[in-house]
């Protein structure tokens, strides 16, 4: 079968290669892609900057974000004909304290391996071995929407950690700033409208679709210098979507000071 591989490292290596048809066994689905998500990182492994094959390979199948339907196999609450999203973090073997609690996104070794990324084939190729353990049905409602699952989760995590550190802090968040509105920017500033947040989201762009699509998600949009924008909002949570090096070190300097807990 046909599949989408690279040789990390090598920027002229990109291509459509054969590769071994895999098998369902126990604990193990076959899935169909029907889509896959495409970001910075898939970008960054093809020009050569990032990526590791695995042990026994030269090459690196490529694609993280995944949508398939199960061909076979059955476990965990999917089965034949189900719509299902692939973990991409895997534990590392030793583990870690984090690993060994199942929270393998907060490796603390770097001994994880990742679907499509490090030392792990990923889901672009026409048949894709998925572990039950690491499968999650998708809700058939969702339709092509599903392939959000796996970016969604980077999202679903930050959150989480923001909450954490609210509790522990005796902190209440009320008003976020998002930095950022591509994707994972418009996914941060809709997570946090439902959690009735009040919401603004920065961008650099005054035109096109984005300032409509956050307008339409419950947010509001700006395109003010950071500085003055959080000296005017005053915002309680920065999510830094963009990963431009000075708007990260910006952003840092200008959230709230904590509010008294009621």
């Amino acid at each position: 079968m046909h599949a989408i591989t690279v040789v990390p490292g090598d920027p002229a290596s990109a291509d459509l290669s054969e590769v071994p048809e895999p098998r369902a066994g126990p604990g193990v689905l076959l899935v169909e892609p029907l889509l896959l998500g495409v970001c910075g990182t898939d970008r960054e492994i093809v020009e050569g900057v990032h990526g590791e094959a695995p042990e026994d390979r030269r090459r690196l199948v490529l694609g993280h974000e995944l949508l398939g339907r199960v061909r076979a196999g059955e476990g965990r609450g999917a089965r034949e004909g189900d719509l299902v999203a692939g973990i991409v973090r895997r534990p590392d073997p030793v583990p870690c304290p984090c690993c060994a609690r199942g929270e393998w996104d907060m490796c603390r070794n770097g001994l994880y391996t990742e679907r499509g990324i490090k030392g792990r084939d990923g889901f672009g190729s026409e048949v894709v071995a998925l572990e039950t353990d690491f499968a999650v049905r998708v809700d058939p409602k969702l339709g092509e929407l599903g392939v959000l699952t796996e970016p969604a989760s980077i999202l679903a995590k930050a959150w989480e950690q923001i909450d954490r550190i609210g509790r522990r802090a005796c902190a209440e968040h009320g008003r976020v700033l998002v930095t950022g509105a591509g994707p994972i920017g418009l996914l941060a500033a809709l997570m946090g409208v439902q959690r009735g947040m009040d919401v603004h989201v920065l961008e650099r762009a005054k035109e096109g679709p984005k300032p409509e699509l956050v307008r339409e998600l419950g947010a509001a949009y700006h395109t003010d210098p950071i500085r003055e924008l959080a000296e005017r909002i005053a915002p309680d949570v920065i999510v830094e979507c963009t990963g431009v090096a000075q708007l990260v070190v910006d952003a840092m300097q200008h959230n709230a000071p904590a509010r008294s807990c009621a």
